[in-house]
């Protein structure tokens, strides 16, 4: 069998080329798995017949395997299909499942085994297998194509036990990639998923046997490619956009009635011509092909399709808005089981206080854009508290950087393998969105998990050496940034901690009484409150020790404590009483114990003097005072043999 036979490889996809056409034609492999986007679209090898630029994926190995003697596709729900007829019949005979026909004076009987021979085929797996081994061991030229086939031969997650029957599938997939029959005849087996890890590790670590090909995310020159096809067209298409743009430009200028309506039938007919190409698409004014490229980055060609279509359904071309609208939707619907993909819209100038970390922050963000990596971390660890504005600080890099900002979700699933797969998906999905700003919110759980008495077959540590291997990719140095939030840097993995993974350490105290006005200040912006107050400074002492996100609801309550009669056209003003009552009715989120102990413990694990909170004295000196934490002594030892702050004059601090 001749794949791809008379197509050109420049029209076909560079997944196939690699891992599949050409261990196939030298000989080395017959089964392959294919996963990744599985649902993508595929520039179509035949010369765009029918105005079909791009086809589905199961309609390109049509157009493959169109050739061969026999393609069999097979699923747990829907058994074994055929692509014609005539290879069902093919199959059926080489399958010993078509009766002979009977004598011709025996119409009867001759009836009876036409019918026999049309009943639809079994559908149970085992039986299939066999019935699909006994084709190939017998014919040439055999294509299998096993769609969803992480159900037909699945991962067995550590150690736990499949089922015979998943044995059997399993033992006859291998047996296969071994055979040296099937692959003399030319014969192929395809494994279709979505994530290879839900696949037998047999079968993945089986060498040049099986073959693994991943279907990536469409890179930025595929995207313009996509969307110049399906934008500009070709010949005529070309020549009636143009016109449609020309008229478009016209029409709004026209003062007479009845020029207007000349112009709008011209753009009536227009249209109407091109709706006779069924896959031809508008972009209005605020769109043209390297705007649109790049606002669709991380999606798939099928995705990318989809937003174009909306331009067919509303006749309305499709808009810049929309398109980052859709996209964050589409993104947050595909991955919410791994991550969650945010529109980061609140920069530096949306924090209040923390002005030593916003100067960081703004070198960093400068380093990216000059294209100096060296001064681009790897990883940054932001520690302290709850609520003291580590989001904001993350979001706020992502946003005046233009990177996507990525929220990383617990991966981890109590069914067998699935935590793996989670894994795989993250990683191609954040490979996809490159450049990316990554919040791993839950940092400090990961060492908890590892060393959990229940223990989890080595699931835990399969999943940290794969999180390392990507960290330690240096593709990604520059274009990818992990910003760990804890707050317990002391229960967080080592090796994230590791310099190379976390290059700074960073601790966030609660704010100073001196930041609080601005803090205030920001809240009311953010939210579009209205107030009368002009200055903060005498609310702040109220709220010392309080966080950010304390502060933040105060802002928020202080809407409901609003008098009446200062309300100015259903307008809320919001005074001085109302914020003071706001204040006394809030209770603190932390406990002042637990707010000292997490304090001290990331001030142990910071990595610099120079960012530390100016304010850094006077805060130990509270705690100091407060004496709250079991341990407090232990642990000022500790800071002061280490030197991270200087507390020589201050004899509280002596060790005795």
């Amino acid at each position: 069998m001749n794949l791809a036979k008379n197509i050109s490889r420049e029209k076909l996809p560079s997944w196939f080329t690699n891992h599949i056409l050409e261990p196939y034609e030298a000989g080395t492999s017959s089964v392959f798995i294919l996963h990744g986007d599985i649902n993508c679209l595929v520039l179509n090898p035949d010369d765009n017949q029918n105005n079909k630029f791009y086809i589905k994926f199961r309609e390109f190995w049509r157009r493959i395997l169109k050739d061969t003697k026999i393609v069999i596709f097979y699923n747990i729900a829907s058994g074994i299909t055929f692509l014609t007829s005539e290879m069902e019949t093919k199959f059926k005979k080489a399958a010993d499942i078509v009766k002979p026909n009977s004598p011709a004076n025996d119409p009867v009987a001759a009836a009876r085994a036409d019918l026999s021979n049309r009943q639809p085929l079994p559908t149970e797996l085992l039986v299939c297998l066999e019935l699909m081994d006994k084709v190939l061991r017998k014919e040439s030229e055999v294509a299998i194509i096993l769609n969803s086939a992480h159900f037909i031969a699945p991962n067995s997650g550590g150690g736990v036990s499949l089922s015979p029957a998943d044995r059997i599938a399993t033992e006859r997939l291998r047996n296969w990639s071994q055979s040296e029959t099937i692959r003399e005849k030319k014969s192929i087996v395809l494994l279709v998923t979505d994530q290879a890890s839900k696949i037998s590790n047999e079968l993945r670590q089986s060498g040049n046997e099986i073959q693994t090909s991943l279907i990536v995310k469409p890179t930025e020159e595929e995207r313009k490619n996509f969307i110049r096809t399906y934008t500009q067209g070709t010949g005529e298409q070309k020549n009636i956009l143009a016109r449609l743009r020309d008229w478009n430009i016209k029409l709004p200028k026209q003062k007479n009635d009845t020029n207007r309506r000349y112009v709008a039938d011209q753009i009536d007919a227009l249209r109407n011509k091109l709706a006779n190409f069924s896959e031809l698409y508008l972009l209005d004014e605020t769109l043209d092909i390297n705007t649109l490229t790049i606002a669709t980055q991380g999606l798939g060609l099928n995705q990318i399709k989809e937003l174009l279509i909306q331009t067919k359904k509303t006749s309305v071309p499709l808009n810049l808005k929309t398109v980052k609208e859709k996209k964050y939707q589409i993104l947050s619907n595909e991955y919410s089981d791994v991550m969650e993909v945010v529109n980061a819209d609140k920069g530096l100038e949306d924090i209040g206080g923390m002005e030593h970390l916003k100067k960081y922050f703004k070198l960093v963000i400068r380093a990216i854009k000059s294209g100096d990596i060296r001064r681009v971390p790897m990883g940054v660890t932001l520690m302290g508290p709850p609520g003291t504005g580590k989001t904001a600080f993350v979001e706020a890099l992502a946003k005046e950087a233009g990177f996507h900002f990525i929220k990383i979700k617990n991966i981890r699933s109590m069914w067998v393998g699935e935590s793996e797969a989670r894994m795989e998906k993250l990683l191609s999905g954040l490979w996809s969105l490159v450049p990316v700003v990554i919040m791993n919110d839950e940092a400090d759980l990961g060492e908890a998990d590892r060393n959990s008495p229940k223990g989890d077959s080595g699931v835990s540590e399969r999943l940290m050496r794969s999180w390392m291997t990507f960290l330690s990719d240096p593709k990604i140095r520059g274009k990818v940034i992990i910003i760990n939030c804890t707050n317990r840097p002391d229960r967080m993995d080592a090796a994230l901690m590791r310099s190379g993974r976390s290059d700074k350490r960073i601790l966030l105290p609660m704010p100073s009484v001196e930041e609080i006005p601005a803090i205030f200040k920001v809240m009311f912006k953010r939210y579009a409150i209205k107030t009368s107050i002009i200055d903060f400074s005498k609310y702040a002492k109220l709220v010392d020790g309080r966080s950010g996100a304390d502060i933040e609801a105060i802002t928020l309550s202080s809407l409901n404590f609003a008098s009446t009669d200062r309300q100015e056209e259903n307008e809320i003003i919001i005074d001085g009483p109302a914020l003071m009552k706001a204040i006394e009715d809030s209770i603190p989120s932390s406990s002042q114990t637990d707010i000292d102990y997490m304090t001290l413990v990331s001030l142990l694990a910071s990595s610099s003097r120079e960012l530390l909170p100016p304010n850094i004295v006077k805060l130990l000196i509270d705690i100091r005072k407060r004496n709250l934490i079991e341990n407090i002594d232990t642990l000022f030892e500790q800071i002061t043999e280490r030197r991270i702050v200087d507390l020589s004059g201050y004899p509280q601090f002596k060790i005795k």
